[in-house]
């Protein structure tokens, strides 16, 4: 019995490291006057109240069922290419309603 709670513990703890923060760094941003331009200019209303670091964010977005989610990462590493600009915890979800307007905010770091 204790060696099956072990393994549990052990597979839950293991899920939970695994399922901690995004799994991947954006490989390339959207343009902030591209496709989801009314997205990303809500996201970054809400970014600049809530950060010092919104003049240097670089935008992700994808559509939810009933909104879109909008990832602003921190861009860390100005000189380098690709996901190597951001650090693994250096950005905030802003998740949108389907009327654009924010409904929630998580900063990661």
């Amino acid at each position: 019995m204790m060696e099956m709670e072990r393994c549990w513990i052990f597979a839950l703890v293991f899920a939970l490291l695994c399922g901690c923060g995004k799994s991947a760094r954006m490989e390339h941003p959207e343009d902030p006057q591209g496709r989801y331009h009314e997205q990303i200019a809500v996201a970054m209303r809400l970014l600049e109240q809530k950060e010092d670091w919104a003049d240097r964010a670089e935008w992700e977005v994808s559509k939810t069922g009933d909104g879109w989610e909008v990832i602003a990462w921190r861009v860390e590493r100005p000189d380098r290419k690709g996901p190597e600009r951001y650090l693994p915890w250096g950005y905030s979800i802003i998740d949108l309603d389907s009327r654009m307007v924010a409904v929630h905010y998580h900063r990661k770091g």
